[in-house]
């Protein structure tokens, strides 16, 4: 109603004054089109890391000691705890009694905020025993941690203050219930925290514990301290692809350096998990077995822990000195100088410079500047003279992290540092260009390697790499699609899935792995506000967005938006379109669909269903008329936002448009979410007809059991709405099912029930479609004369309706019932109707089918390499739609062709490629797909093979009276094989005793075979009577190689009257017929025959001409079979 205002939450009809809803309470649009109040806010979903720190035994210390002195003690306790945590860049949330609450990601998020939190949990743990030294001889007591931690998602505003609402989220209560469990000194973690930080942490893994509050119990690990060296053990599956040109220049610079004793500075920058670290392990690996072998120094800058600036040097300090953190300073010292002296001889002098990396002054009031010109110098000195044994190679990490000293120490290396043989290779992000915009550009030594996310067909390579094992093809491609060439996404991608998460049920369905998600959420917190509310208002409109619908929900103006979004640019967060689906409207783009899903999934759900609700009227209102163009997207903001009632019809029409382009799987997803919303929204008039929609698509895909099941329930969902004309159409698709699937008596009943109500209610379309359906299952029965009639009302009923796409159908039916009354040119004309006809409707499934008919109807009528034209353009055409029985049953008769021709190799390939569909879609042709199987390895001479396809096709119950004669040979065949004389009189008394005119072609084609039998058989007067009654049909269809099989027969008759003249005649006119078509077997029999009636030398040369043809057709495991056989070597 134009006077109310619709709520787009729970779909009720306000008063216009109305600012929230009456019923729900949810914010109103109003009439203008704007939300009521701000539509993003600051809050936002985080994941964050929590630490519950807990003194055990505070009930007896408080006891025991003064209350002022209790309280000095726990206070110790509070400033330990509380340093350790601010040393790792957490924050204290709370101070409960005897137990400290402290939280990593809030309210600055790092990716590695998990680490730090464990980091920070062993810190408290080992400050313990100093602690209780001085709390021995000042209290006399001493005190026990214990820490449990957890990672888990909570809500809550920048800049927040730990409220109720972070108090009872999962992470807390789950970290409590993980410390109370523990033993005293322990620091245990849970399984989303051990996930994150196992490749940085050394853990022990403990018993599943039982928790109150909890379904399942939880998975815990002990922390026990961190690794050395940062685990590479689950990075090495998958082969290095798509950095073979970055790490050919890394060798040429090592091979330079090491060669000319130069110092070359190679800075290798790229986002994160595009394959920095990767790279350099590959070049280290390469570098290992060369000599002389570099010497390897590796250090990495820390964003955490209140480190120096110059972490990296110790590190190196570390590995190759033996360093622990734990060393007294006089054996630091100690250990400094006995290194010195073995590896340096000479240099004892530099351990006060080295000293210095540390922190160590040379006294109160010492000079900085002095004591930074003196480290430098102690470390320009410590490598060269290093170098001077053999090559080094100097590897800083993260370099993006560094303090601007150790920056400024490598830069100085560059110069000065002549004959000396060092690499220094320098691995960080993007960011260190923002700090310093020059870097290593003024040094001519110096190179930087951007290092591009890869291309889509090496993320491809990698995903089917890593996951080829364990993953489906369709789930390995929507990995890639995800990764979108990072390949730390792809990698940690697959491992979710092969290590058995939930998403791994799902197929494609692929969720975010944490560990990516930490690297994505911690980007997109560090934007400022504004930038960081552009890029979620982005990510709620889609992977393509535009700046108007951005400001739209952010509420910044034109100037800021654009501001906002040239920043994120910048960032390499999003890209800009070359053209814009909206006109005056530039189009942007997200990078990475992964980092539109974190910045879309860190809104509050209430957020986004409002968001949604703008975006969907902010594109309806830009598109007006043409909103069609991309209604699935407003759909899915309808949807989103809760207003079932438009969404589903905006679903519905969305799915429509996706089922015209046959993209199936897309049209059955947005069919499904439309009866979802339908039903949510009580739309029953609705339901009949997204079910039949639904049910529709099932149907093109060969997914019978699902189409059956939509069609059933929008039956009766039609019924009871009692919309006659929904229920006739779904009277008659539950008949199509059925008919399918050969329950040809539930079809009929079926088909009859939709023709009476279409009848009733004066629906011709529908009437005549039904009709149509009903002739097809007579014609099936091989009742033709009833198909013949019932078809020509069906299609004056469907011209009438001028329903083009149902017309192609009965055109296509008949074709064949043209075809199987042995008229060939009518049944040729029928199809072209059909095809163009179907063209005309935009029914590629109809024209899909009107080629293949052409084809098998060309093929029938000797004409097989025109036949292969139109199966491989019907194959082709149902493959692109979608059409599994289509595409099937083209291949069966591409198959046919081909063993037609003498192809066998081909023709048997194709057929074993195709028969697992065929048996899954019931074909009513399975006899003769059989019959066809048997017939070619029969001709190899591969017996085995031969008996056990005739003997499949001999026991397939026929459906379809058309094609018992296809089994009955198969039956025939294998009686003949296995030399049961009792078995072929049977099966040939039952071929006399059936009805001729079922299917002319079929009739044509059994009769040499059967001819033959008769004739082994000495039932000389049945085949006359054979020849007398098939004659007249076979020479009325016209086929060659048909023709040419009843003047094989006619010449045996004649060969036994004594009339040899009259047996050379149509012998020759059979070897003339069959290679005219270039039918193999026919051409093999009349030669044969010729050969062994008259001794022909031509034929003997036209057989070994033929089979070599064959052969070349063959694998060679049938053409050793074929060329050893006894029609072959024979010869």
């Amino acid at each position: 109603m134009a006077d109310t205002l619709h709520c787009a939450t729970c779909g009720v009809d306000n008063a216009p004054s109305s600012k929230f809803c009456a019923n729900c309470g949810k914010p109103l649009a109003t009439p203008g089109g704007a939300q009521a109040g701000p539509i993003l806010t600051a809050e936002t979903r985080k994941v964050i890391t929590v630490i519950f720190a807990d003194l055990v035994g505070s009930t007896a210390l408080t006891e025991r000691l003064d209350p002022e002195e209790a309280r000095g003690v726990v206070g110790k306790f509070y400033d330990a705890v509380q340093r350790a945590v601010e040393r790792f860049e957490g924050t204290v949330a709370n101070f409960l009694g005897d137990a400290v609450l402290a939280v990593f990601g809030l309210p600055a998020l790092h990716e590695d905020d998990p680490e730090r939190a464990v980091r920070a949990g062993l810190a408290m743990r080992d400050e313990m025993p100093a602690l209780n030294e001085r709390l021995a001889v000042e209290h006399g007591v001493r005190l026990q941690i214990r820490v449990g931690i957890s990672t888990g998602e909570v809500v809550a505003a920048s800049g927040s203050t730990f409220d109720r609402d972070f108090l009872v989220s999962d992470a807390v209560t789950t970290a409590a219930r993980i410390q109370q469990t523990m033993a005293p000194g322990s620091v245990a973690v849970g399984e989303r925290t051990y996930g994150l930080t196992r490749d940085v942490i050394e853990y022990r893994a403990l018993e599943p514990l039982e928790v109150k509050g909890k379904v399942d119990r939880l998975h815990v690990w002990e922390a026990v301290a961190p690794l050395p060296q940062r685990s590479e053990i689950r990075h090495v599956a998958a082969p290095l692809i798509g950095r073979r040109g970055e790490l050919s220049l890394l060798r040429q610079l090592y091979e330079r350096s090491a060669g000319e004793g130069l110092v070359h500075l190679a800075t290798v920058l790229g986002q994160p998990g595009v394959g920095k670290s990767r790279l350099l392990r590959e070049l280290l690996t390469e570098l290992r077995d060369i000599r002389p072998t570099p010497l390897i120094l590796r250090g990495r800058s820390l964003a955490f822990g209140g480190q120096i600036g110059y972490h990296a040097l110790l590190d190196i300090l570390r590995a190759v000195v033996g360093l622990l953190d734990t060393d007294p300073a006089e054996i630091v010292r100690e250990k400094l100088f006995r290194w010195l002296h073995e590896s340096l001889p000479g240099h004892e002098r530099l351990v006060d410079g080295l000293l210095l990396t540390f922190g160590t002054s040379n006294g109160p009031g010492a000079n900085p500047e002095q004591l930074r010109a003196e480290l430098f110098a102690t470390w320009r000195t410590l490598l060269v003279g290093l170098a001077m044994s053999r090559p080094v190679i100097a590897v800083f990490e993260d370099v993006h992290w560094a303090d601007d000293g150790l920056l400024d120490l490598i830069n100085s290396m560059l110069a000065g540092m002549e004959d000396t043989s060092l690499l220094l290779i320098c691995l960080g992000r993007p960011e260190l260009l923002e700090r310093r915009p020059t870097w290593a550009s003024g040094g001519r030594n110096a190179i930087t390697i951007d290092l591009r996310p890869l291309r889509p067909q090496e993320t491809a390579q990698l995903v089917d790499a890593l996951g080829q094992a364990h993953l489906a093809p369709e789930v390995r491609q929507a990995v890639a699609q995800r990764a979108e060439g990072n390949p730390l996404f792809a990698e940690e991608l697959v491992r979710m899935l092969t290590e058995g998460t939930p998403a791994a049920a799902a197929g494609t369905g692929v969720t975010i792995p944490d560990t990516v998600q930490a690297v994505l959420t911690a980007r997109i917190d560090r934007l400022p506000p504004d930038d960081r509310r552009t890029l979620q208002a982005a990510a709620v409109i889609g992977r393509t967005f535009w700046p108007s619908a951005v400001a739209q929900l952010t509420g910044l103006s034109p100037g800021d938006t654009a501001r906002a979004i040239g920043v994120l640019i910048g960032k390499e967060l999003v890209t800009v379109r070359p053209q814009s689906a909206i006109a005056g409207e530039q189009e942007y783009a997200f990078r990475q669909i992964l980092t539109r899903d974190v910045a879309y999934g860190m809104l509050p759900r209430s957020q986004r269903q409002r968001a949604h609700a703008e975006a969907g009227r902010w594109l309806e209102a830009r598109l007006g008329d043409r909103v069609e163009e991309i209604i699935e997207i407003v759909a899915e903001h309808l949807r989103l936002a809760g207003d079932n009632a438009r969404a589903a019809e905006s679903l519905r029409r969305a799915a429509s448009k996706a089922r015209r382009l046959y993209a199936n799987a897309d049209a059955i997803r947005l069919f499904g979410q439309a009866i979802e919303s339908a039903e949510k929204a009580q739309l029953d008039a609705l339901t009949p007809q997204l079910h039949l929609g639904r049910g529709e698509v099932h149907q093109l895909m060969g997914a019978y059991s699902q189409a059956l099941a939509d069609f059933d329930a929008g039956l009766a969902a039609a019924r009871r709405t009692g919309d006659r004309g929904l229920e006739a159409s779904l009277e008659n698709r539950v008949g199509l099912i059925h008919h399918r699937e050969a329950r040809f008596e539930e079809a009929e009943a079926h088909f009859t029930r939709a023709a009476e109500i279409a009848r009733e209610s004066g629906d011709r379309m529908t009437l005549g479609l039904s009709l149509v359906d009903l002739a097809t299952l007579s014609w099936d029965r091989g009742d033709l004369p009833t198909a013949n009639q019932i078809l020509t009302e069906g299609i004056a009923l469907l011209r009438e309706a001028g329903d083009r796409s149902s017309l192609a159908r009965a055109l296509n039916l008949r074709c064949m019932t043209n075809l199987a009354l042995g008229h060939a040119d009518e049944a040729i004309a029928a199809a072209e109707e059909a095809l163009t006809t179907a063209r005309e409707a935009g029914d590629k499934s109809r024209e899909a089918t009107s080629l293949s008919y052409l084809g098998v109807v060309h093929n029938w009528a000797g004409r097989s390499r025109l036949g292969i034209e139109y199966a491989n353009a019907a194959i082709a055409l149902a493959e692109s739609i979608g059409d599994r029985r289509r595409a099937t049953y083209a291949r069966e008769f591409l198959a046919q062709a081909h063993q037609d021709l003498g192809e066998w190799g081909a023709a048997i390939r194709l057929t074993l490629e195709f028969l697992p569909e065929a048996l899954h879609l019931t074909l009513l042709e399975l006899p003769f797909i059989y019959l066809f199987l048997g017939q070619m390895y029969d001709e190899i001479g591969d017996l085995t093979r031969a008996r056990e396809a005739f003997r499949t096709g001999a026991s397939l119950e026929v459906r379809s009276l058309g094609w018992e004669l296809a089994a009955l040979l198969s039956a025939l065949y294998l009686a003949g094989l296995d030399k049961d004389h009792d078995a072929m009189h049977r099966t040939l008394d039952r071929m006399v005793a059936m009805r001729p005119g079922t299917f002319a072609p079929v009739e044509g084609m059994v009769a040499l075979p059967f001819g033959e039998a008769f004739w082994e058989a000495g039932r000389i007067e049945d085949l006359r009577t054979l020849v007398a009654r098939q004659g007249t049909r076979i020479l009325q269809f016209g086929a060659p190689a048909y023709i040419a099989g009843l003047a094989i027969l006619e010449a045996r008759l004649a060969f036994t009257d004594g009339k040899r003249d009259d047996a050379a005649a149509h012998l020759d006119r059979a070897v003339e017929l069959a290679e005219a078509c270039e039918h193999a077997a026919v051409i093999r029999r009349a030669r044969e025959l010729r050969l062994q009636f008259f001794g022909r030398a031509e034929d003997r040369a036209g057989l070994r001409r033929l089979h070599a043809r064959i052969a070349a057709s063959l694998p060679d495991d049938l053409r050793e079979t074929f060329l050893h056989s006894q029609r072959v070597s024979g010869l």
